[in-house]
């Protein structure tokens, strides 16, 4: 799977982005057509082996956290862990650390600033190492200080190596993506391909 890039469009609600984000998370299936991922085409699979695909390849951080009120942050990562896995204490506590979390892995969700309940989902879309980071609207509910440090997150992660699908109405999130798609009226608008000043998601 090649690095993706950033998907941003800031048009009116109702032009598909959603719906494009659900079915490459393997969650909703195409009415029609092919959806090609890591070289297969996941339109043909059941809808068994797409939970298997969604937890073995794919990392998901919602604007809205879904995080478990009543789990620390650490226990909210581990919880991913229980699903792909065995949970692994000091592995979700890297987690937290790669996010700059360690010193709040003992805090509940009430707790936590939104940026900072942001990073724990980054952390938890993480933990099980996915081949695909989807990002919707992660940077929605964040101030402007809090914004730039989940995208610097972005930044390092694919830095190292992660590919990354940022959905946003956003236009300076949007900015940051070195290939953007503009999705208007469920139809692709417009690709633009473009150098970024500071690289976040890139092709």
């Amino acid at each position: 799977m090649k690095k993706a890039s950033g998907l941003p469009s800031w048009d009116p609600s109702g032009s598909g982005k959603t719906t494009m984000m659900n079915i490459i998370g393997c969650m909703d299936k195409p009415s029609l057509g092919e959806v090609i991922l890591d070289g297969t085409d996941i339109t043909k699979r059941s809808r068994k082996e797409l939970t298997e695909v969604r937890r073995d390849k794919i990392g998901l951080v919602f604007q809205q956290f879904h995080l478990m009120n009543y789990l620390t942050a650490l226990e909210n990562v581990m919880m991913a862990q229980y699903y792909h896995s065995m949970p692994d204490e000091e592995e979700a506590m890297e987690a937290l650390r790669e996010v700059g979390l360690a010193d709040r892995a003992k805090h509940l969700p009430n707790q936590l600033s939104g940026g900072e309940q942001q990073r724990v989902c980054i952390a938890r879309a993480l933990i099980n190492h996915p081949a695909l980071l989807l990002a919707d609207e992660p940077t929605g509910n964040l101030d402007e200080k809090d914004e730039y440090l989940v995208m610097d997150i972005f930044e390092k992660l694919h830095n190292a190596g992660s590919s990354i699908i940022v959905v946003t109405h956003d236009p300076e999130v949007g900015d940051e993506a070195e290939r953007m798609i503009v999705l208007e009226h469920e139809r692709i608008a417009r690709e633009e391909k473009k150098k970024r000043q500071r690289p976040i998601i890139a092709e």
